[in-house]
Parts: structure tokens; sequence; C-alpha cells
């Protein structure tokens, strides 16, 4: 009989403990769920204001902006960051003066370097790429030194977006030649939209799938994944910078976004390393990164002028399928260890 209670005393305990730990698993993921729910919804809070690429210029566009001719030997001009901007170079020895939407001096391009005239309607409205011509430009020009350099980007509403178009910005050389620069707008060809999408799930699926039950495939999805957003933040900081906006304002235009790919770096490491909760730091910052570059750049996988790299929709894939699985794979591993495994990580 004694023998009998025993048995029947310790099945007990056993069973006691089996529902202890499943009610421990089941508050340890419902606090996992809230936590990636709040990653995401933090990163969402993010993607309206500054769903943009850069400093406002969007990831992708649905048209090409191209120059067909500038009429002073040496000044050469093309589109950059999608059409967002012109970039003007001169190797001219002659002074260039680009003119404003009322025909007011806006740029100057000499020996001496760069100028902008800031009591132009046109310099204001340059200033963003939603900006409007707005007043009458002063009596006098304004001229402020910006660079040393012979190089200048605007914004001009002049050559942006759709109809297709012919465009033309006119130029005064040397104070009384005038010029012009000459170019169109055409429609750009959409990429297959679909395989984008279908190949970036695809590929989070089964990384969400592959992942819970390896802290080193983990590890390795967010060093890829984190490591090409960051190369291509900084590719495009790069390709946007200008004479008044050098790469650390552009990377700071960039900043929680590259915050981000930094973070997921970050969880790669703490994987490698089996630091507690890195499955978890894994999985919330996969959510942010698919949220604030996955989803938000999104648009290069339906418009093919692109602002950034030509390899800009690899990397936006490779967010948005890293971010994903990480999500489903980190938070899966986080509730599949085992309760006392995490309390004994934690403990190291």
């Amino acid at each position: 009989m004694t023998l009998s209670t025993g048995k029947t005393m310790t099945h007990g305990n056993s069973k006691t403990m089996t529902r202890g730990n499943s009610r421990q698993k089941t508050r340890t993921a419902a606090r996992a769920a809230v936590a990636v729910v709040l990653g995401v919804l933090a990163a969402l809070g993010y993607v309206a204001p500054a769903g943009a690429h850069g400093a406002d210029a969007p990831a992708a566009v649905d048209y090409v902006v191209r120059v067909d001719s500038v009429s002073e030997p040496g000044v050469t001009v093309r589109a950059v960051e999608g059409g967002a901007r012109l970039e003007l170079r001169s190797a001219s020895d002659r002074t260039v003066v680009v003119l404003g939407m009322q025909g007011e001096p806006f740029l100057r391009i000499s020996g001496d370097g760069v100028a902008e005239n800031r009591g132009s309607p046109t310099w204001a409205a340059s200033r963003s790429l939603t900006g409007t011509v707005k007043g009458a430009a002063a009596a006098a020009p304004q001229w402020h030194q910006v660079s040393r350099q012979r190089t200048v980007r605007w914004h001009d509403e002049r050559a942006r977006e759709l109809p297709a178009r012919a465009w033309s910005v006119p130029l005064e050389i040397d104070g009384t030649t005038p010029g012009i620069i000459r170019g169109v707008i055409t429609k750009a060809e959409p990429p297959a939209t679909g395989w984008w999408w279908s190949g970036a799930l695809l590929a989070a699926v089964a990384i969400g799938l592959a992942t819970p039950r390896s802290r080193i495939a983990l590890a390795v999805v967010a060093g890829v994944a984190g490591a090409v957003v960051v190369a291509w933040i900084v590719v495009s900081a790069q390709l946007a910078t200008s004479p008044a906006e050098n790469l650390g304002t552009q990377l700071l235009a960039r900043l929680w976004p590259l915050l981000t790919g930094v973070g997921v770096l970050a969880a790669a490491g703490l994987l490698a390393l089996r630091k507690s909760a890195a499955n978890l730091v894994a999985a919330i910052g996969g959510a942010c990164l698919a949220v604030m570059t996955g989803f938000a750049d999104a648009g290069v996988f339906s418009n093919g002028g692109l602002a950034g790299p030509g390899w800009s929709r690899w990397a936006v894939a490779t967010a948005l399928a890293g971010g994903l699985g990480l999500m489903a794979g980190g938070a899966a591993s986080w509730y599949r260890t085992p309760v006392e495994d995490r309390t004994s990580e934690a403990d190291k």
C-alpha cells in the first residue's frame, strides 16, 4: 500500500509539473507574440511618414526622366534618384546660371563653385520633392555659396513625373548667352511584379519552416538579411549625395531602416553566441525589417524606375523574405525552447 501510494503521489506530482510547464510555455508564447506584434506596430508607425527613399525620393517610380541635350559644351546633366533630381556638372570655364520657373536666377555654377539664389521661389520649391513655386522672386538675387565643387543637384518641377512629355530648363551663360537643357519623360516598363512578390513570400515561408530547430540557421539568415539591407542603404545614400547633402545627411534620412538592419546583424551575433532570448530578438528585428524595408520599399516590385542601385529589388526582396522568415522562425524557436533551458541560459 505504501509503495502504491508513493507511486500515485509521484505520478500526481509529474502531472502537476507538466501542467505548470504547459502554462508557463503558454504565457511565454503569449509574451513573445505580444513583443513581435509591438515590434510590427512600431515599424508600421514609421512607414506612414517615412515610406520614402533618402530624404524624400521614393525607392522606385513608374517613369524615366531622360536628358537629351545640353547646349553648353563642357556641361553635362543627368537625372538621378529615379528622376527625382537633376544633376549638373560643369567642366566649362564659363559661369553657368540655371534659371528658375519664373525665369529668375536660381543656381550659379562657376570657378568659385556652386551658389544658390535664396530669393528664388524655385529654390524654395526645390528643397523637397513635393515643393511648388510660390510667390515672386526677390528684386536682387540673394546668392549663398554652398560648395566649392562644380556639381549641383536639385528637384525640378519641370522634369518630374508622368504624363510622357518633353521638358526643358533654361540656362544663362556668362550673364548674356542663352542656353538650354532638353529632355523627355517616358513611362517605365514595370518588372515582373507577381514573380518578385511570390518569390519573396515563398522564401519567407521556407525560412520560417527551416530555422526554428537551428540557431545557426537563424543566425545565418539574420546575418545575410541585415548585411544586405545595410549595404543597400549605404550605397543608395552614396548615390543620393550632393554638394549640399553629404553622406552623413543622406544616412540620417535613412536612420531607422539603417538601425533596423544593424539590429538584425546584432541579433545574428547574439544567436551565434547562444545568448538568452536571442531568437526572440531576431523575431522582433525581423518583423521591423520586413515592415520598414520590405513593405515600405515594395514599390520596387511594381515600378520600373529605380532610385537606388540596380540590385534594389533583390535587396528589398531579401529584407521582406528574411524579415518575415526571422519573425516566424525566431518566434517558433523561442516557443520550442524548454522553459528550464531558457532559465539556465539566463543564469549563465
